[in-house]
């Protein structure tokens, strides 16, 4: 009986100290993207891409917490707002990418994708300009119609880029790492 209770007090630790680990990679990329002006909207992506280890892992309620602590902490400590909101708007799409995967219809569920990426982001800019007074509408008036559009049709394609890298990070960990993490499980 002693020894089962070391065992599970042993793999919740271990648990605790991978997420923990995670949420620690995610924020300290978040960190560094501020630093890199295209990192506004690339570190918020791979930090969503350090989420998979722990949904593979743990399953979703621990992805969502690891999420919401990294989240968090991009908020507080990450210079770069912009970015931060963007993780805090799309950064959690790994966890709830298995929902649009499930809708049978290719075009249907790639279109899902899209709307709900394109329904993000325009909440996020609205918040960004509604909270923090920033100038971010202005900014894109200033780009003319046809810069905004070309950046609109980039975005809509690096989400679809992102969605089919999420795929292929999700099978190097699960072939290549996750057998050289076998501390992990019971």
């Amino acid at each position: 009986m002693a020894s089962s209770k070391r065992a599970q007090s042993r793999y919740q630790s271990g648990r605790m100290a991978f997420c923990g680990l995670m949420v620690g990679l995610s924020a300290a990329l978040m960190l560094a993207g501020g630093w890199i002006p295209i990192a506004t909207y690339c570190a918020p992506l791979y930090g969503g891409i350090l989420l998979l280890p722990v949904l593979i892992e743990y399953g979703k309620k621990s992805a969502w917490t690891a999420f919401a602590a990294a989240a968090l902490l991009s908020l507080f400590l990450c210079g770069d707002k912009e970015a931060a909101f963007f993780y805090l708007f799309i950064g959690y799409y790994p966890i709830v990418k298995s929902r649009f995967d499930s809708i049978r219809r290719r075009p249907v569920r790639i279109a899902a994708k899209l709307v709900f990426f394109n329904v993000s982001l325009v909440g996020m800019y609205a918040l960004l300009s509604a909270l923090l007074g920033l100038e971010v509408l202005r900014d894109f008036e200033e780009m003319g119609a046809v810069l905004l559009a070309f950046f609109a049709v980039a975005m809509n394609a690096c989400m679809l880029l992102y969605d089919r890298l999420l795929v292929s990070m999700s099978l190097l960990y699960v072939r290549r790492l996750r057998p050289k993490f076998r501390f992990l499980r019971r």
